[in-house]
């Protein structure tokens, strides 16, 4: 029987290159939906009834539970146009046979780049000079800042992220210190000329704290309260990765005490209104999960969101032969 691929998301044939869907739909029988949201698990069932490889984003990805893959025998493979899994239970998969494909590299420039620009904004309030300068911040609020040249920047987490922050970092002038509970990637990092460290030993020395670390459902969060009392006073916490890496509690605390000097997330963690104080002083600046939306990663993701398809085909060609 010949493989199916479904393919959900926002854009339906624009997720991929047309010359990719060419080479797709010659080894395959192909479906694109368009989804706003996911599917409900009676949609799932039947958009996906005989899909071999499911392709989607997390938008549009389905609850994957024993109900739902119990019904989907002949699925082999998803495809996550994402580089974070950790809302997916790969166990659950593996026990149904099932691969996750993720793109874990097609986002890492920007997200560096995106963290380098909290840390500037940051140091400089330019988000509160904006805000100033359309009269939306009280015309005595201080726009003085500081210089990130001859600071030290501590990076917990050094993979491919935490890796490039390091390299613009230092161009900036800064001192790098790195921790990682991977030993491959403190390894690698090390190789690289790197200062490693452990991770509270980051945190004690680092006038800006970048969280670049990926999440694993099965741990604790990384930058707790006992490690937020931890931080240098006057410190500036970046955070590129989930929200649940912190303890945002925490953080409005040390904020208000004058013990952390401000805080950057790349979601919406705080109440407009109950954490207006914070928000109107610039001390804390969201970017609503926006470090990924560049014009090069949506080409660059289309690109290996295909490929991925491609090679998902390949694995199981492979596996029946097997």
């Amino acid at each position: 029987m010949k493989d199916r691929v479904v393919v959900l998301s926002r854009a339906g044939e624009r997720s991929i290159p047309g010359e990719h869907i060419e080479r797709i739909r010659e080894r395959a029988d192909t479906v694109f939906v368009v989804r706003r949201e996911a599917p409900t698990p009676a949609e799932a069932v039947e958009l996906l009834r005989g899909a071999t490889v499911l392709a989607t984003t997390n938008v549009t990805l389905p609850l994957l539970d024993d109900a739902l893959l119990a019904r989907l025998p002949r699925l082999r493979s998803i495809v996550l146009y994402a580089t974070g899994y950790e809302h997916v239970d790969v166990d659950l998969l593996e026990r149904h046979g099932v691969l996750l494909q993720t793109l874990p590299t097609y986002a890492t420039t920007a997200v560096a780049e995106h963290a380098l620009a909290l840390m500037l904004s940051l140091a400089t309030r330019a988000h509160l000079a904006n805000d100033k300068a359309r009269g939306q911040a009280h015309p005595r609020t201080s726009l003085r800042g500081v210089e990130l040249g001859g600071r030290t920047l501590g990076i917990i987490g050094v993979g491919r992220i935490g890796t490039h922050l390091a390299r613009i970092g230092g161009g900036l002038g800064m001192r790098v210190l790195g921790s990682d509970t991977d030993r491959c990637a403190a390894a690698a990092a090390a190789e690289r000329g790197m200062e490693m460290a452990s991770t509270d030993e980051v945190i004690a020395r680092a006038d800006v704290v970048a969280l670049c670390a990926s999440t694993d459902r099965h741990e604790p969060m990384i930058i707790d309260a006992e490690r937020v009392r931890a931080l240098d006073e006057g410190a500036f916490l970046v955070n590129i990765g989930r929200p649940g890496l912190v303890d945002t509690h925490a953080v409005v605390d040390a904020l208000r005490a004058g013990r952390l000097r401000g805080y950057a997330v790349d979601d919406i963690v705080l109440d407009p209104v109950a954490h207006s104080d914070l928000i109107s002083e610039g001390r804390v600046l969201q970017t609503a999960h926006s470090a990924w939306w560049r014009d090069e990663v949506l080409e660059r993701g289309a690109d290996l969101f295909g490929l991925a398809v491609l090679e998902s085909l390949d694995l199981a060609a492979k596996g029946r032969v097997a």
